[in-house]
């Protein structure tokens, strides 16, 4: 972290407004593409990400400069994004013993960044919410598992059935514009 990171940082903890610009203007672009991964249109995201900067700013003398900032700012999205979508919808609860296994993977590379984005956002929500927490952002299962409140089964279902739409999304787009 960079001593004008470091000055941002404490002049939010001191609630200077010209410091909570500063942030704002770093980081909001990287934020708002957060919001859009997980929201299912551009209305949701922007209510999201503007919450979620207002509860960073409520929330950031919180912040010890242990790790990464950046890091510790995209949790705060991705939990604010993940309980949007907790407090209005009800997540099925699989606990069958249908078989995960190996699909076969997309070939990312043949697809443009919108058109992807556009098949991610397709994805019901609950698939969408799994497959950005595991497949974007990293989480394990288990952490998949206690940050939405279903069984990790659950979880790996939800990636599994959202991988196989993407997949079949994108290679009928490719399969139509041959």
């Amino acid at each position: 972290m960079t001593s004008e990171d470091s000055e941002i940082i404490e002049g939010c903890k001191k609630q200077k407004p010209m410091s909570q610009k500063a942030l704002y203007e770093k980081y909001s672009a990287k934020m708002f593409a957060v919001c859009l991964r997980y929201s299912r249109n551009k209305a949701d995201a922007e209510d999201i990400f503007q919450d979620a900067f207002i509860k960073v700013f409520n929330v950031i003398k919180q912040f010890n400069f242990v790790g990464s900032f950046e890091g510790w700012l995209r949790r705060i999205f991705v939990n604010y994004a993940l309980n949007y979508y907790r407090s209005g919808k009800k997540y099925l609860n699989i606990d069958d013993d249908e078989t995960i296994g190996s699909e076969t993977a997309v070939v990312w590379a043949r697809f443009t960044r919108e058109e992807i984005l556009s098949a991610v956002n397709a994805l019901p929500d609950n698939q969408r919410l799994v497959f950005n927490l595991v497949e974007i952002e990293g989480f394990s299962y288990d952490e998949v598992s206690v940050q939405m409140e279903i069984p990790n089964a659950t979880a790996r279902v939800l990636n599994f059935r959202a991988k196989a739409l993407l997949k079949k999304a994108l290679l009928d787009k490719e399969n139509f514009n041959l």
